[in-house]
């Protein structure tokens, strides 16, 4: 397996998680070798509220905390693709 591939930009439109259906765009290394040695870059992630898409501020706390438990599931997500 080459390690040494750059990331790949990936935009995901809808995804129904846990935490609710958000979309994204950012980059990833698919080479890993396990799911948690996998590397997300999220560029935006928006939250489906009650009125249409939300975008997150990626700078808060909450949002990070967010993503840490998305994180699976997105890659999950990119696997299938």
């Amino acid at each position: 397996m080459n390690l040494n591939n750059p990331p790949v930009a990936f935009t995901i439109t809808r995804l129904n998680t846990s935490q609710g259906i958000i979309k994204a765009t950012g980059e990833w290394n698919s080479d890993s070798l396990t799911m948690t040695e996998n590397k997300l870059l999220i560029f935006t992630l928006d939250i489906m509220g009650t009125d249409g898409w939300v975008a997150l501020d990626l700078k808060l706390p909450n949002t990070c905390a967010l993503i840490e438990k998305l994180n699976v599931q997105i890659v999950e997500h990119l696997q299938k693709r």
